[in-house]
């Protein structure tokens, strides 16, 4: 149950760092890097289509998607071993 519990931890710093990227990306472009791709020559001769940004907010709400479906399911098979093991302590005990 540890090793579930690791696991969870490390896909909520997962989707913590997911949720982090577009701050990195304005943060690069302000300090006049090229945004992690998105803009080439810098931000003031950027030139993107109109759909890049939504193509990157696309992306990083499916993987925020994907890692908190994760997150619920490592929940749920921690709460049924961790009731089940209740249910065995309390037949032996009785």
């Amino acid at each position: 149950m540890i090793a579930l519990r690791a696991i969870i931890v490390a896909l909520i710093g997962a989707a913590i760092a997911v949720a982090l990227i577009p701050l990195m990306v304005l943060l690069d472009l302000h300090r006049g890097g090229t945004g992690w791709g998105m803009c080439a020559d810098g931000l003031s001769d950027c030139r993107t289509s109109y759909f890049a940004g939504l193509e990157f907010i696309g992306w990083i709400f499916g993987a925020l998607f994907i890692i908190l479906g994760m997150i619920a399911m490592f929940v749920r098979i921690l709460r049924y071993l961790e009731s089940r093991a209740d249910d065995d302590h309390s037949v032996t005990v009785g």
